[in-house]
């Protein structure tokens, strides 16, 4: 059986990484000196995943310097992971930072990208917070996108309905400035709202979408269009999306033909890159090492 070196080896996209929360525990103590009480470990869902946030991360970044270290660490435990294309979520909110500077944001942003570039891909995308203000969005978002700094936008918050119509001039923009269209969904919601979502914003990709198993006809439909589903197996088994990762459903996602990859959601949280979440899957009889091939092939 291949061991873990084996898939550092390999080149290998991180296509689902929120930069903010990129890096190792170890990374963010060591330039924090914030310790998390008893962490990384389980969470009840993406309510106490918020609750350290709010208690612990989000406090501790205060300037825009401290923005720039934070993606910079993810950067590098992503290329210490071997990841050779990384499109990595800068969230929108960090503009707060930036005092509304939107060259500053932008010149960051480039700066990075070109400072590891003979190390990996940077492909930059553009958070949406659902729970952000909506006027600081349509104020920075149109500005931003057509910088031609971002590759891809992705809209996270609650997976509902509610109101994602408020977002639907985003993703129209983002479709004339060819820029890549993403949304969380199927992490905690049906396969039902994975169809309506991919349909309403005319989706490349979902974020997560493993609840797409609980629908064979979205699976083909998915497949069909292909529309990549980022996955992060080991996110969904800590936040409890699924009960372990022996059940983890992302082989049937692959035996029904949609494009799927790997991601860290936020390492620093889930403690697993994407070569050790490869190389868990495989060890634990999931998928087999030519579903790991296909893995690391997807977006290389």
């Amino acid at each position: 059986m291949r061991d873990i070196e084996y898939y550092k080896s390999r080149p290998k996209i991180d296509a689902h990484n929120h930069l903010n929360l990129g890096m190792r525990y170890s990374s963010f103590l060591a330039w924090s000196g914030k310790k998390i009480p008893n962490f990384p470990r389980m969470m009840d869902g993406l309510d106490e995943m918020h609750d350290v946030i709010g208690k612990y991360t989000r406090p501790r970044c205060r300037t825009r310097e401290d923005v720039e270290r934070l993606i910079e660490m993810s950067i590098l435990d992503a290329i210490a992971d071997g990841v050779t294309v990384l499109e990595g979520s800068i969230d929108i909110g960090f503009m707060v930072h930036f005092q509304g500077d939107v060259e500053s944001f932008l010149r960051m942003t480039s700066d990075l990208a070109r400072k590891y570039a003979d190390k990996l891909d940077m492909r930059p995308e553009l958070g949406l917070g659902k729970t952000f203000d909506k006027d600081k969005i349509t104020k920075w978002a149109p500005e931003l996108m057509r910088s031609g700094v971002f590759t891809s936008i992705d809209l996270y918050g609650p997976e509902i309905e509610d109101g994602i119509e408020e977002f639907k001039h985003i993703f129209e923009l983002a479709e004339r400035l060819d820029i890549k269209k993403r949304a969380h969904v199927g992490e905690f919601s049906d396969a039902r709202s994975v169809r309506r979502f991919v349909e309403f914003f005319d989706l490349h990709e979902v974020q997560h979408g493993i609840g797409a198993v609980g629908d064979d006809s979205v699976l083909r439909f998915l497949a069909d269009r292909k529309v990549r589903c980022n996955v992060c197996p080991q996110s969904n088994y800590m936040l409890g999306a699924v009960k372990a990762l022996e059940e983890h459903p992302i082989k049937r996602m692959l035996d029904a033909g949609v494009p799927v990859t790997v991601g860290t959601d936020d390492l620093l949280f889930f403690d697993r890159t994407v070569s050790e979440q490869i190389f868990d899957l495989v060890s634990l009889g999931v998928i087999t090492e030519a579903d790991s091939d296909k893995l690391l092939a997807e977006g290389i």
